[in-house]
């Protein structure tokens, strides 16, 4: 378990980022700090009750080390992949996770912990972590997304997490900008995510490689790179042309999604995290002129398009916050 500096403080949290490679936790400070990290692989051999069971053995780890240091846990907080019931703390699935159908995740840690737990959307849990310390603090209404392999997308409305009637609300990557697009794995066509997403991203560029037999992206993979969202940007700054290509267009689809979104909700902020979101200019740049030129004009000039502050530990602090805001221990 690797640590940091541990402040004097009296209270603490800590936040777990499941995610479909690694289980990232950390005990968490009030003024948004990670104190101490652990992290282990999501795919354990015997399935569901080893992944549990490593769940629970990290977080009496975390609250060992909190008890040291003089730290109070005041409850666990969870940013889980899929369908989250959040007043029940019931996860309906979990994404390319098998086993985890109906599951009562917050009442089988409360039991086995005794402290409050808190389940939550893994990107719910990236957007309030960005809107309590990150670079959402200080506005009250924003959308966050993620731009990973897929697109995931949170929404915070007058300071408060926004869930939907059933819990499923801020599914972003599921817009559909064309009817006739390419089939997503939804079921659905042309959605936002089979435009920005990093599987589309990639088998894109490789499609179209064909037409670029001589580009700089070309001669980079004779050499034997792996093609990847990082490359192609390292790529498009050299001036290469199905590069830029790429990202141009990458940010046009996502600026148009995103014209839409500023239109129904006036957001004071739109924050991108991600994979994807990592190459700066070359996807921010596109995102903007997009949706400066398709939003009605006072939706565009009263939103910010800005990239995450956090980055990979956006997702477990959020999850720790969460119990900071059912605590009474709030960012205000």
């Amino acid at each position: 378990m690797r640590n940091s500096v541990v402040k004097k403080i009296n209270s603490a949290a800590i936040g777990v980022d499941i995610g479909g490679t690694n289980v990232r936790l950390g005990l968490v400070g009030l003024e948004g700090k990670v104190l101490f990290r652990d992290s282990f692989a999501t795919h354990q051999p015997s399935g569901k009750k080893a992944l549990l069971g490593a769940i629970l053995r990290r977080l009496r780890d975390l609250m060992r080390v909190a008890s040291e240091h003089g730290l109070e846990v005041v409850g666990v907080g969870i940013g889980a992949p899929g369908a989250i019931d959040t007043e029940k703390g019931m996860v309906y699935f979990f994404p390319n996770i098998p086993g985890w159908k109906d599951t009562p995740l917050k009442s089988i840690l409360e039991r086995r912990l005794g402290v409050p737990v808190a389940v939550d959307n893994d990107a719910n849990a990236m957007a309030y972590g960005e809107f309590c310390f990150g670079a959402g603090k200080g506005v009250k209404t924003l959308i966050a997304l993620t731009l990973g392999t897929g697109v995931g997308g949170g929404l915070i409305i007058d300071g408060k997490l926004f869930h939907g009637s059933r819990f499923s609300a801020a599914e972003l990557g599921h817009m559909v900008l064309n009817e006739d697009g390419p089939l997503c794995t939804c079921g659905n066509r042309g959605c936002i995510e089979t435009y920005v997403g990093n599987g589309y991203f990639i088998r894109e560029v490789r499609r179209r490689l064909k037409k670029f037999p001589h580009s700089l992206l070309t001669l980079e993979l004779r050499k034997g790179k792996e093609l990847t969202p990082l490359l192609v940007a390292q790529t498009a700054r050299r001036g290469d042309a199905l590069s830029k290509e790429m990202w141009l267009e990458t940010g046009a689809h996502l600026g148009n999604a995103l014209a839409g979104l500023a239109n129904l909700l006036n957001p004071e902020k739109i924050i991108l995290g991600g994979g994807i979101a990592q190459n700066g200019d070359l996807l921010f740049k596109p995102v903007i002129a997009s949706l400066n030129k398709k939003a009605f004009p006072i939706a565009a000039s009263s939103v910010r398009v800005v990239p995450a502050a956090l980055g990979v530990d956006a997702g477990l602090i959020g999850a720790a916050a969460l119990m900071f805001r059912d605590s009474g221990e709030s960012r205000k």
